[in-house]
């Protein structure tokens, strides 16, 4: 497939003149922050843009012209020529119909029992009742398989895959990622990986594209965009990913963020947030020229060496002897599925404990737990301060924000309305919390919609914190957050010095972040110890299988 030239708008400009191009055989990454025009970019390709947008430019599949084209022309060629592989399968299978029913339908040619079952053994599905079973009857990643079966049924030879494997944990994203790349090889198909995940895309993908405010600003095979970005936002976003081998002082993320297409389509786009931005950059849009043969940038200067913070310097928390949380024999049974069995941890006073583990490993169980949300079967939950409601003992800062904020308050009423269930001494005001977390006081007046995902995020933790609470459990807090964001909101939980009980499946996440390290798989504690010392030289062959499956960090 080849992209030229495309435009997509609705009220504004989103997406300004993108030219990409995917081989057979080959896979293509496609990176970026949020806002960049990524995921429109592949929805353009696959002929389902949102109604209200329009694309212009040139969108050609085998010579033949698709962009403008008739809706039944899009339909002979998506799921047979193009096929798309979403971030959430349930967006993709119908909670009515059975895992074999979704390949089935297709299939071309023969649609029999026996081919169904080989689709999904292709995908490493062995197990021939998982084709009778409903979606809310299968694990995350299993889902995910059978979402990659129907999608590959018709034999594509073009797979747009937008951001598979977020949502998964580390060995399943892995496993995914690997099953992915197998079947591409096999069959010779291209593959249009979208991510924010630059460890993904530069261990998976032949070529990396990197797209910004509506452009691609940087492309090239991987190695060499690693050793030597040619682009100070690729440098930038390589600088902010977290890695599993080593502490490093600080987390470096890039000031501000993404412009609309439409703001900045006169100048260099990315001029505000560049610490090498001349007068020049202002006046005119850089052309992405060629460096060499495969290797393209936008940016008019050469591109100062990538920043590499190196292990050490970072002074360590004050932690005491004073435990703020022990849980001892948590149990919490569902039917016949043992969710805790007998989980034993505890928590200092400025102590950060990481607890980490596949889906399904009772990670969010034992946060539920602590935070009164569940009652476990037996065990024992001891806190700080039994005198003190929970709620101002124990605060939870989640994956997604908007479970936090009312969309309907201000942030400022939020933070006032939060506040007030804390203790009158000394208690902190809007203003105060916005401070706190780094954001202006002026986005008091604004409501959640008005702020970008990692601002939502640090309106949540200021929300947490608004009680003063003795421990804060993050669980995934940074999932979904862009590698910079990430590295933002992760320096101010290691600034903010509260005890926490850090909940992750993201090992270069938690080798940041905790102290101590705890380790679940299938409801039990398998390991558990210093964070550098599990993961330096983990004594658990379920330990050693994650640190494994973690993308090596560009």
């Amino acid at each position: 497939m080849r992209i030229s030239e495309l435009r997509i708008s609705g009220s504004g400009l989103i997406v300004d003149g993108v030219d990409l191009e995917v081989s057979s055989g080959e896979t293509v990454g496609l990176v970026g922050e949020s806002g960049s025009g990524k995921s429109l970019t592949a929805r353009a390709a696959a002929g389902l843009l949102p109604k209200g947008l329009r694309a212009t430019g040139s969108i050609t599949l085998d010579g033949r012209e698709l962009l403008g084209a008739r809706e039944r022309v899009w339909r002979s060629v998506r799921g047979t020529r193009v096929s798309l592989l979403m971030q959430d399968p349930f967006a993709m299978l119908n909670p009515l119909r059975t895992a074999g029913a979704h390949v089935a339908e297709s299939l071309r040619g023969r649609r029999d029992r026996a081919e169904v079952l080989r689709r999904l053994a292709e995908v490493g599905i062995d197990d021939p009742d998982v084709a009778g079973r409903h979606p809310f009857q299968l694990s995350g990643g299993m889902r995910q398989r059978v979402a990659l079966a129907a999608a590959l049924a018709a034999d594509p030879g073009l797979l747009i895959a937008d951001e598979p494997t977020t949502a998964l944990d580390a060995t399943t994203q892995h496993e995914i990622l690997m099953l992915i790349r197998g079947l591409q090889r096999a069959r010779g198909m291209g593959v249009l990986l979208i991510t924010h995940d630059l460890r993904v895309a530069f261990e998976l993908c032949d070529r990396v594209a990197v797209m910004y405010a509506g452009r691609i600003v940087e492309q090239g095979p991987p190695a060499e965009m690693a050793k030597a970005p040619a682009h100070p936002y690729t440098a930038g976003l390589l600088a902010a990913v977290p890695t599993v081998e080593r502490r490093l002082p600080r987390l470096i993320g890039i000031r501000g963020g993404v412009p609309s297409a439409a703001e900045v389509s006169a100048t260099c786009a990315f001029a505000a947030r560049c610490d090498q931005a001349t007068s020049e950059c202002a006046h005119a849009r850089p052309p992405l020229r060629e460096l060499r043969p495969e290797r393209l940038t936008a940016c008019l200067h050469q591109v100062r060496p990538r920043i590499h913070v190196e292990e050490g310097g970072q002074e360590r928390r004050q932690v005491t002897g004073d435990e703020v949380l022990r849980v001892t024999g948590l149990r919490r049974t569902y039917g016949s599925h043992v969710a805790l069995g007998g989980v034993s941890l505890h928590v200092n006073r400025g102590e950060s404990v990481g607890v980490v583990g596949g889906s399904g490993s009772g990670k969010t169980t034992l946060a539920r737990c602590v935070l009164g949300l569940v009652r476990p079967d037996s065990g024992t939950i001891e806190l700080a301060d039994p005198a003190r409601p929970r709620h101002q003992l124990v605060q939870c800062v989640f994956q997604d924000p908007s479970t936090s904020l009312n969309p309907a308050l201000t942030v400022g009423a939020t933070l006032t309305e939060a506040a007030a269930q804390g203790p009158a001494k000394d208690r902190l005001t809007p203003a105060e919390l916005l401070e706190l977390v780094g954001l202006p006081v002026a986005y008091a007046r604004r409501r959640p919609a008005g702020l970008s995902g990692g601002e939502r995020q640090r309106v949540a933790i200021a929300r947490a914190l608004s009680v003063r609470p003795a421990l804060l459990i993050c669980d995934e807090p940074v999932a979904s957050l862009d590698v910079s964001v990430q590295a933002h909101v992760l320096e101010l939980l290691r600034e903010v010095g509260t005890s926490m009980l850090f909940i992750t499946h993201d090992l270069a996440v938690v080798r940041q972040m905790a102290d101590r390290l705890v380790v679940l798989s299938r409801g039990e504690v398998v390991e558990s110890g210093d964070t550098a010392e599990v993961l330096d030289a983990p004594a658990h062959a379920y330990t050693r299988r994650l640190v494994a499956s973690v993308p090596v960090t560009p």
